[in-house]
């Protein structure tokens, strides 16, 4: 009796054990289109929170611009609710330049989802998307 109950139990927490999600991390491949030039770099942040959103990123990446049109992937990215900013770093300073009283940006920008940004930037929900699978997505820069 004593070995069928120790079984019993073996089976329920292998079980449990089976059940349970693993951790889970999935790939983002974006493309960024619309280069002017191919001066300077392109600054991708990639944050889940709202306070952080244009301020500070979760996963970060810098890449050469070579092309019209750059493709690039992030990866090991846990599944939640994503919003993306981008810009094309003319001078390479690390910074998106400002001009006028306004601070309107004089280097390219973009956001996930494509939204409009004409009365200054986006809110981060229209920017946010779901990453729960590998994932492919396209920015527009401005």
């Amino acid at each position: 009796m004593k070995k069928l109950t120790v079984l019993l139990v073996l089976i329920f927490s292998s079980n449990f054990l089976l059940a349970q999600e693993p951790n889970t991390t999935h790939a983002l491949q974006i493309t960024v289109n619309n280069f002017e030039n191919l001066k300077g770099k392109l600054q991708v942040c990639l944050t889940d929170k709202k306070e952080d959103f244009l301020k500070q990123c979760e996963y970060t990446k810098v890449v050469n611009v070579t092309d019209n049109t750059i493709s690039l992937e992030i990866a090991n990215i846990k599944t939640g609710i994503y919003s993306i900013s981008v810009f094309h770093d003319e001078n390479n300073n690390g910074v998106l330049d400002t001009k006028y009283f306004f601070k309107m940006p004089s280097e390219p920008y973009g956001f996930s989802n494509n939204p409009s940004a004409r009365f200054g930037p986006p809110s981060f929900e229209k920017c946010t998307f779901l990453i729960d699978k590998d994932k492919q997505i396209s920015i527009e820069l401005k």
